[in-house]
């Protein structure tokens, strides 16, 4: 049985994991839209080396951080993964509801845009993009779960709609292709807290980030891509530090980023819990305040032993 550990940052899912992994001599998968490219490593929350060689991982580096990733090719890492890890126990990891539905009910038949219209698309600002998707589909509004500050979700519906006439939500309603784990092969957990325990979690965590290096890890990534080039990064903090870096950096500047962070982060955790929320397959486990890692891992050993509904 493949369990998935669901949920909004900063609810402890990957320490959750990394427990009941090392218990039970199995792999975990990441289910994270940004760790999959390269090069975004502490603001993404993507396991350490230390941990990643303690237990195997799948699912991360799969892209260059200046390129766009792409689902489907994420779903062909996860089914080799998934493939390689057969015997072992398997925890499906992140708060990507966009993965999980590619992973338990398939790919939509959306195709794929011409090169050219990707490429011109491609150049365009964030805020360039979602005025024109919003022109061009004023419908898009309505869907609570979009998120609207991932350039590459805007550039991807703005894609499919130019290229066929029809909105990628519809697409997405059309019958898809397979599910590479159908209902039966699988539990899924929404890890849950309390909301003023998880904002807090959540601000402790960006401070966290800071304290470990990501202001480094982003200047790093300036010198390899150029001024600009993480205005448009997708992952949540990237542009914002980015920005106050090629301001000078200035230390007293340094917690009003922070906090934009902090704040970018919780509206994230709320579009990831409406997500979840409506995911019939999807069993929620709340977690008491203060709760360690150690103890939601037996919480979720429990919940296993009961037969799901």
């Amino acid at each position: 049985m493949i369990v998935f550990l669901l949920g909004p940052t900063g609810v402890g899912k990957s320490e959750v994991a990394l427990r009941l992994a090392a218990e039970d001599k199995g792999a975990i998968l990441s289910l994270d839209s940004m760790q999959v490219y390269r090069g975004l490593d502490i603001g993404t929350g993507k396991p350490t080396a230390a941990e990643q060689a303690r237990i195997p991982h799948g699912g991360l580096d799969l892209f260059s951080w200046r390129d766009q990733a792409d689902v489907a090719r994420y779903v062909e890492a996860a089914a080799a993964f998934i493939e390689k890890s057969r015997g072992r126990p398997l925890y499906v990891v992140g708060g990507t509801g966009l993965y999980f539905r590619a992973l338990t009910q398939g790919l939509s038949e959306a195709p794929p845009a011409p090169l050219a219209l990707r490429a011109e698309l491609a150049a365009l600002r964030l805020a360039e993009l979602t005025a024109r998707l919003r022109s061009l589909d004023p419908g898009q509004e309505k869907e609570a779960s979009f998120d609207w500050q991932n350039p590459r979700r805007v550039q991807r519906a703005l894609e499919v709609l130019v290229a066929t006439g029809v909105p990628l939500r519809e697409w997405q309603k059309k019958k898809p292709t397979s599910p590479l784990l159908p209902p039966g092969t699988f539990r899924a957990f929404l890890l849950r807290r309390e909301r003023d325990e998880l904002r807090e979690r959540i601000a402790l965590r960006v401070e966290k980030m800071v304290a470990e290096g990501w202001i480094d890890e982003v200047r790093r990534l300036l010198d390899e891509g150029g001024p600009g080039s993480l205005a448009d990064c997708a992952a949540i903090g990237y542009s914002l530090l980015a920005g106050w870096l090629e301001r000078g950096g200035s230390p007293v500047a340094l917690p009003a980023v922070r906090q934009e962070i902090v704040d970018a982060t919780r509206q994230y955790a709320k579009r990831q819990l409406t997500w979840f929320r409506r995911e019939s397959n999807v069993e929620t486990l709340m977690i008491p305040p203060f709760k360690s890692s150690d103890e939601t891992a037996w919480r979720v050993r429990a919940a296993l032993q009961v037969p799901s509904c």
